[in-house]
């Protein structure tokens, strides 16, 4: 556990944002596998790696957020291999449908996009849900 998250006051509201945690997984298979917003993906990504960018950013994210939610190292390690998990599931969903958008290489973005997530957690960002609740005053300051 870092020094930064170490003394991080418990979330009042875990249990919602784990809700939202889910509901943004949701929206990222949903990116992935719909062929609408699998159309859209491609046309605003139009870079030569822009899809690999868009796994690393979305699951960056996702180790941002659920990291914000579980601050020890063997829960985030856990957080880590669950998103793994998910990004192996999305890409065997997308195999059946377009054999050619399922690869590896989209995996190993996940991979990279989850170890950049848990150095970012290594920042202040791993407070960032903690400061949100207290910003709205769902929680008090610890002095």
């Amino acid at each position: 556990m870092s020094a930064l998250t170490k003394n991080a006051a418990p979330l009042r509201w875990h249990r919602g944002w784990a809700v939202l945690g889910v509901l943004l997984m949701i929206a990222v298979a949903a990116i992935a596998l719909l062929p609408a917003t699998r159309r859209l993906t491609a046309m605003a990504l139009a870079l030569p790696a822009g899809d690999k960018l868009l796994h690393m950013l979305a699951f960056a994210a996702l180790m941002g957020w659920w990291g914000n939610l579980y601050h020890r190292s063997r829960r985030r390690l856990g957080v880590a291999a669950a998103c793994l998990l998910f990004g192996l599931l999305i890409e065997l969903a997308q195999w059946p449908h377009d054999p050619e958008d399922a690869s590896v290489w989209d995996l190993a973005a996940d991979a990279l996009g989850l170890g950049l997530g848990a150095l970012l957690l290594r920042t202040p960002l791993a407070g960032v849900l903690v400061r949100v609740e207290r910003g709205l005053g769902l929680q008090q300051a610890q002095g």
